[in-house]
């Protein structure tokens, strides 16, 4: 989920407001994307820059300097959305690489778990002799939405295949938010799937209008008869009006 700070459209108006004060002293952070940030820094009175970086280690993906005589606000807005789709860009790889990499070291245990080395593996892909009577492994879809959502086995993985601790540190970190936002991706999704359903038949649904004589004393009277009626239907959706 990307963070947005300070939306597109009003990044000159910030720099405006910030430039004699907050954007003397340190550059400011308008949007921000998992490790990946979009940060605000002045040069001049009417210049200031925008750099895309990695803030866990400082790597700077690219930049642009925006004069604020020589440029609409519409131009500044174009230059920021520029910059938060590379962002997003950039994001989407890195998490891709890494669940990937999660899913070779699951493909890796269950090669184990199933007493085929990784030789004989490739030897019946490369001879184009299936395993037939082994159940291959996930593809990259169904095991997103099953094993890798598991935070206790996932974790159990990169403790057993990751190389150094740093990258072992690195995975658990990524994974445990990762994971977290996997979750509450679905259930979002089947919460909107369920509203999509109730609407649809909502819209589906009609209603129709009849009348039904009933002879009575009463108008109390004849509403106990309508009920009788109604009661022996097995189906319900009827209303009494009067």
């Amino acid at each position: 989920m990307m963070f947005t700070y300070i939306k597109p459209e009003f990044m000159v108006q910030a720099f405006l407001q910030q430039r004699d004060t907050v954007l003397k002293e340190r550059s400011i952070c308008v949007a921000r994307l998992g490790d990946m940030a979009v940060n605000m820094s002045m040069v001049d009175e009417e210049t200031f820059t925008l750099s895309l970086e990695d803030v866990t280690n400082g790597t700077q993906f690219s930049g642009r300097v925006f004069n604020i005589d020589a440029s609409t606000e519409e131009e500044a807005a174009e230059m920021v959305n520029g910059m938060f789709h590379r962002m997003q860009m950039i994001n989407d790889q890195e998490v891709f690489e890494k669940r990937e990499r999660i899913w070779k070291w699951y493909a890796m245990q269950w090669l184990d778990d199933e007493g085929i080395s990784l030789d004989e593996y490739i030897d019946s892909w490369m001879g184009n002799e299936a395993l037939k009577e082994k159940v291959h492994w996930k593809n990259f879809e169904d095991y997103i939405s099953s094993d890798y959502l598991s935070v206790m086995d996932t974790m159990k993985l990169i403790e057993k295949y990751a190389l150094t601790e740093e990258d072992k540190i690195n995975f658990q970190r990524f994974v445990a938010k990762d994971i977290v936002e996997l979750r509450q991706h679905h259930s979002f999704e089947n919460v909107q799937e369920s509203f999509e359903h109730e609407t649809n038949a909502f819209k589906n649904r009609k209603s129709f209008t009849f009348g039904i004589e009933v002879v009575a004393d009463s108008r109390e009277e004849a509403r106990k008869k309508l009920k009788e009626i109604i009661d022996e239907s097995e189906d319900g959706g009827f209303y009494i009006i009067g």
